[in-house]
């Protein structure tokens, strides 16, 4: 079963899940790690330093490979290259709020076009045998929270997981991760939800266990802090 039920997975990170780190994450306890985000038209480029992000230690013992992109077609071909790379799963980058990606209609931007992200779930769910899991935000901001509209769609097209980050693209880090949010996502699809959003403590894990629905739990800042959270 992916995720595994209450695990604490460590998130994708840009310059924060390189390999190096993911091995000692590994070493202290991480069950499941992601790759740097990897944006599919570069790995269509055959550029190495993003071939580089792609590659798998053998001390990982489940390893998933974030992409960021917004044609269905080269998506797919890059989510079975991963996996004909090691990965373990292939997660669809909905989050990453910087502007050099969102201009480019990469990331949170791409997560305001709830059809689009239905047909590229669809097109790397049938490209690969791994699960297909889709990270996602509440929205582009307050006004516009489209997370249940997005997560809906996403568990519609056969993603096996979604992991939500409980804030719009606008509050950053500005602002408190929305647990209520988290958990409304979590009893509304009918497939598992991985909870992210300041989990810097292994006291915040344990209250988010009892408290959202979540299946499991993601952290980034979390680790590059302290990676013995694991």
């Amino acid at each position: 079963m992916f995720p595994p039920p209450g695990s604490l997975i460590l998130g994708p990170m840009t310059k924060g899940s390189n390999l190096p780190f993911r091995q000692l994450c590994a070493e202290l306890g991480a069950p499941v790690l992601t790759s740097e985000m990897v944006v599919a038209r570069r790995l269509k480029q055959r550029r190495r330093s993003e071939f580089a992000l792609i590659r798998r230690a053998a001390e990982e013992p489940c390893f998933g490979v974030q992409l960021a992109g917004n044609k269905p077609d080269e998506l797919a071909w890059a989510a079975a290259l991963a996996e004909a790379r090691g990965a373990d799963f292939i997660d669809l980058n909905l989050g990453c709020p910087i502007d050099h990606f969102t201009r480019m209609g990469l990331g949170a931007a791409l997560g305001r076009q709830v059809t689009r992200v239905a047909r590229i779930v669809t097109a790397m769910r049938e490209a690969v045998r791994v699960p297909v899991t889709v990270k996602i935000r509440l929205g582009w901001n307050a006004s516009s929270r489209n997370y249940l509209d997005a997560a809906k769609a996403i568990a519609d097209a056969g993603a096996s997981a979604i992991t939500v980050h409980g804030r719009t693209r606008e509050a950053r880090y500005r602002q408190p991760a929305d647990w209520d949010a988290i958990a409304e996502v979590a009893a509304s699809v009918p497939i598992p939800v991985i909870g992210n959003g300041d989990l810097l403590f292994p006291h915040e894990v344990e209250e988010r266990r009892a408290t959202s629905g979540c299946a499991a739990f993601m952290t980034a800042r979390g680790a590059l802090i302290k990676p013995w959270i694991f």
